[in-house]
This record gives C-alpha cells, structure tokens and sequence, in this order.
C-alpha cells in the first residue's frame, strides 16, 4: 500500500488531494491483486485512469501555466508519455483480456509511475510554486 506522505506533498491543495484519489485507487487495485482479484478489477482500474489523466493532467498544466513553471512543457511531454501506457495497457486489456500478465504490468506501471512522478516531476512544480510565491 502506498500512503501520500510528506515528501509527496506539494502543498497545492487541489493537486494533493487529486494525488490521494489515485493512491487510494492504486491501492484498491493493489489489495485487488493481494486477494487474486486483480483481473476482476483491472477494467475498472484502467477506465479511472483515462479519466483520472485527462481532468488531473488538464488541472496540473493550468496550475503550471499560472506560476509560470519553468518546465512546464518538458512536465506536458511526461504526462503525454503516461497516457501513451495507459492507452497501450486499455488496448492490450481489450484484445487480451484481463489475463494476470495485464494485470502485473498494469500494477507495477501505475506503482512505479506514480510514486517517482509525484515524488520527482510534480514535487519540483510545489517548490517553485513555494519559491514564487514566498
């Protein structure tokens, strides 16, 4: 289980509390996947994440545009990155199913993106949004 802790904190309030909606989602998949449930949930997962991407990326750039981030394009270009696996896992789940080699990727894919992009990427959008504003 992953927990929103303080190093993944930005201390944008909208962006926060976005973050704890997918952690609790990944969580819930993760504990689908502890009790050998993860293929029944995987449809469910992935049709989160296209719509927990479009509304959160869309929110995260606007922010972005409005402090005036600096990397605001190079953040837009790893954002698009994700959409590309998450689009690549909705077709792979359509062709294939929901088979536990699926599930596996999806799992590790939302696991190891979410912690490292929060954690490295967004906390860097917190900072300068601290640092502008003082």
């Amino acid at each position: 289980m992953i927990s929103l802790t303080d190093p993944m904190l930005l201390g944008v309030p909208e962006i926060d509390n976005q973050h704890r909606t997918l952690i609790d989602a990944l969580n819930q998949f993760v504990e689908a996947c502890s009790l050998g449930k993860g293929r029944n949930q995987i449809e469910q997962t992935l049709n989160y994440l296209v719509s927990y991407t479009q509304n959160h990326f869309r929110d995260e750039e606007r922010i972005q545009k409005q402090c005036a981030y600096p990397d605001a394009n190079t953040h837009m270009l790893i954002h698009s990155q994700f959409i590309v696996q998450i689009s690549a896992l909705m077709k792979k789940f359509r062709q294939t199913g929901p088979t536990v080699v699926l599930v596996g990727e999806l799992n590790k894919t939302m696991t190891d993106w979410v912690v490292n992009h929060i954690t490295t990427e967004d906390k860097k959008i917190g900072e300068h949004i601290l640092k502008t504003n003082g």
